[in-house]
């Protein structure tokens, strides 16, 4: 008896409120975001040191969707956030080498099920291009005539899922996680822009958000 008054609860929760989601609607949201890089290159120079970025960073994102339909939408979301680059193995274990800021943008098609009650569970999946911005090197890298760290766009999958739940009429809570793929070189260049060194770097970002966002 109380599993069917549960059932019957759902029921009437989520089939007397109509969906939220409608075919030209345009939203913005902006979220507290966790931006997690583990990243790695192959050895510098003739040290047999990796540089490696394994740690999280508290950062912001925004986001912008257009439904295409009551349950597919278009989006586009941006974030940034610096991460230090310290050295693994080789003769520079554990020196910190440098700092960079990855900034990923993705594009991605994503299906939202309408669930009714004001929550809407989605997936998605696209293309995630990752820019490198504001270098500093450290005097460790100096040392072997080192003054920047130079990546071009790299781009790679993306797949997400998340949850939106409707606060009111126009504006909702967000919940997103994203999870990219990260594959470039990295040069190694001096004042002069030789390139001393390009090593290959990996890696496998994750960005978890939590916010707010407007539909109209």
């Amino acid at each position: 008896m109380r599993r069917l008054f549960v059932f019957a609860a759902i029921v009437i929760v989520f089939g007397t409120v109509p969906a939220a989601a409608q075919q030209g609607e345009w939203r913005f949201a902006t979220r507290l975001t966790s931006l997690s890089i583990d990243a790695i290159t192959d050895p510098i120079f003739d040290t047999g040191t990796q540089m490696e970025s394994g740690s999280s960073q508290l950062t912001a994102a925004i986001e912008t969707q257009y439904m295409v339909s009551d349950a597919l939408a278009v989006c586009f979301s941006l974030t940034t956030a610096p991460f230090k680059l310290n050295g693994k193995g080789g003769d520079l274990d554990g020196e910190r080498l440098g700092e960079i800021w990855f900034t990923p943008s993705t594009l991605t098609l994503r299906y939202e099920f309408q669930l009714r009650g004001g929550l809407q569970p989605y997936i998605g999946g696209g293309l995630n291009a990752t820019f490198y911005l504001f270098d500093d090197v450290e005097p460790v890298l100096e040392d072997y005539g080192v003054t920047q760290l130079v990546a071009n766009p790299s781009f790679g999958w993306v797949f997400e899922g998340g949850l939106n739940y409707d606060l009111n009429k126009t504006t909702f809570v967000s919940l997103d996680i994203k999870l990219m793929d990260l594959s470039n070189t990295l040069d190694l260049e001096n004042n002069n822009q030789d390139n001393l060194d390009r090593v290959n770097i990996e890696g496998s970002p994750i960005e978890i958000g939590l916010g707010v966002g407007w539909r109209w």
